[in-house]
């Protein structure tokens, strides 16, 4: 993936653990299900019985492999009230000069539908985010409810996973992506040299180890692949 400009990369870095966290809780209260959309009311019907209202923020087009936000798809005939996320974003980025959020499209090489999402998830404070495929793509939607409940912070093994998922994704500085994290959730960390130490809520002892570029190359003596 060709690397974005640096402002959005600084918002994936100090907002992609952190959302990538509610999206854990978000699915782990939806479990096994499908979805309905309902345009007209605004709503996502789970076939676990849940319900959700919800925002339309834009698209991923497996054809032209461009994002396209919302308020820019004329094709589309969203009701405008669901439009509202989407706008609000489009004015966030261009206050806090993220130039991805302020185009009416943007290349899937530069920014695809998950990166963009993970952002838009802790801007616009939603309960997290929803892929709903279909032939030629995806819609993405960000979900004001349901509440999860009581909130499951990452363990050792999770931030682990969540830390090499993205990196075999996405060009970005791992150590500040987990600095970011841990000092959002308020955990005491060490910093010693190229290393980053904390004791999580779950009682375990992380204690990551980073290249000069930021990069990272193993947590707690295990090599990252």
């Amino acid at each position: 993936m060709n690397r974005p400009m640096s402002n959005l990369i600084d918002q994936f870095e100090r907002t992609a653990l952190l959302s990538r966290e509610k999206q854990d809780d978000l699915f782990r209260f939806l479990g096994e299900h499908t979805v309905e959309l309902d345009l007209e009311a605004g709503i996502a019907r789970f076939s676990s019985g849940i319900e959700a209202p919800f925002q339309a923020i834009g698209t991923e087009s497996d054809n032209t492999l461009t994002w396209l936000w919302a308020w820019a798809d004329e094709q589309a005939e969203l009701p405008d009230e669901l439009l509202r996320s989407a706008r609000d974003l489009k004015a966030w980025g261009a206050q806090h000069g993220v130039t991805e959020f302020t185009l009416p499209s943007v290349d899937l090489n530069v920014a695809d539908g998950n990166m963009i999402a993970l952002i838009a998830s802790d801007v616009c404070r939603a309960t997290g985010y929803y892929r709903d495929a279909y032939e030629g793509g995806a819609l993405f939607i960000l979900l004001s409810g349901p509440q999860p409940g009581r909130h499951a912070d990452l363990d050792r093994a999770g931030i682990s996973r969540q830390l090499q998922d993205m990196i075999s994704r996405y060009d970005f500085d791992h150590r500040k992506a987990l600095l970011s994290y841990l000092r959002a959730r308020g955990i005491p960390l060490s910093e010693t040299g190229d290393a980053v130490s904390a004791e999580l809520p779950s009682g375990e002892r992380i204690i990551a180890e980073f290249d000069r570029k930021g990069q990272l190359r193993t947590i707690n003596g295990e090599v990252v692949t």
